[in-house]
């Protein structure tokens, strides 16, 4: 698909949903934060979820953690119209507080969606929520931060959230080296392809101890992720049960989301 019609069906898409109520976050937002950046991008970044000044402004990582991620980007030569950023939620939970699991269950198949039209080689997970939906574990950001994981023909790079280096500075040389495996990996993939995991080997692994999502949690993710047949709908994970939410508003009120696809 070309970069054009990719970039069409991104805004038909974002105006399609822009007024979603599948869930209570609908009732709290300021704006519905699609997410920005080209459209054709080869790779995306995927947080958690939009904090105050992204719930504001309607755009994802904004506040300080974005101009961090700016940093980063900058650092291995990339700025944000090269790549595409959005984040599990699009809605900004009350308080910062993290995002629930039926949240996740309601809201991951716009994340599907933006992935399957903008078709990216790398989709880099910043953080827990993000990096356990898209790998389907319950395993923690620090085991698996500085691997790569390959789902069909993706490549999945989990790190660490830009957030973590603000509350712990001495993370921020972690963060620098998550980066820098990113640009050697799109410049020598080649000599990388040893150090890549089928998602399978981790899924053999046993979880480390409780805590986290299981697995029924986030049932049928992995096949969904595998790109062949499509994306899932807003009824294929855990707990969730068709007719428990009323679904996109066909209308409403237009808050000022800003959209910004190159």
């Amino acid at each position: 698909m070309a970069g054009s019609e990719k970039r069409e069906r991104l805004k038909e898409f974002y105006l399609e949903i822009r007024n979603c109520t599948k869930c209570e976050l609908s009732k709290t937002r300021t704006n519905f934060v699609f997410g920005s950046g080209s459209a054709d991008a080869t790779i995306m970044f995927v947080g958690e979820a939009p904090g105050r000044n992204e719930d504001l402004q309607g755009k994802p990582f904004v506040g300080q953690a974005g101009r961090l991620l700016d940093e980063l980007l900058l650092y291995i030569g990339l700025t944000r119209d090269k790549v595409f950023i959005a984040n599990v939620l699009k809605c900004r939970p009350p308080g910062n507080r993290d995002p629930r699991l039926e949240e996740i269950n309601s809201c991951k198949c716009y994340l599907f969606k933006q992935i399957e039209i903008i078709d990216p080689k790398i989709i880099c997970t910043l953080g827990k929520h993000s990096t356990q939906l898209i790998l389907n574990t319950q395993a923690g950001i620090t085991s698996l931060r500085g691997r790569v994981f390959k789902i069909g023909k993706r490549l999945i790079l989990p790190i660490n959230h830009p957030a973590a280096a603000l509350y712990t500075p001495s993370k921020m040389s972690v963060l620098r080296e998550d980066f820098l495996r990113i640009e050697r990996f799109i410049r020598h993939e080649e000599e990388y392809r040893g150090y890549m995991e089928e998602i399978e080997e981790l899924h053999e692994q046993k979880p480390p101890g409780p805590g986290g999502m299981s697995m029924k949690d986030y049932e049928g993710v992995v096949l969904e992720l595998g790109f062949e047949s499509g994306f899932g709908s807003d009824t294929d994970a855990g707990e969730y049960e068709p007719g428990e939410a009323p679904g996109i508003a066909d209308s409403g009120k237009d808050k000022g989301e800003q959209l910004e696809l190159f």
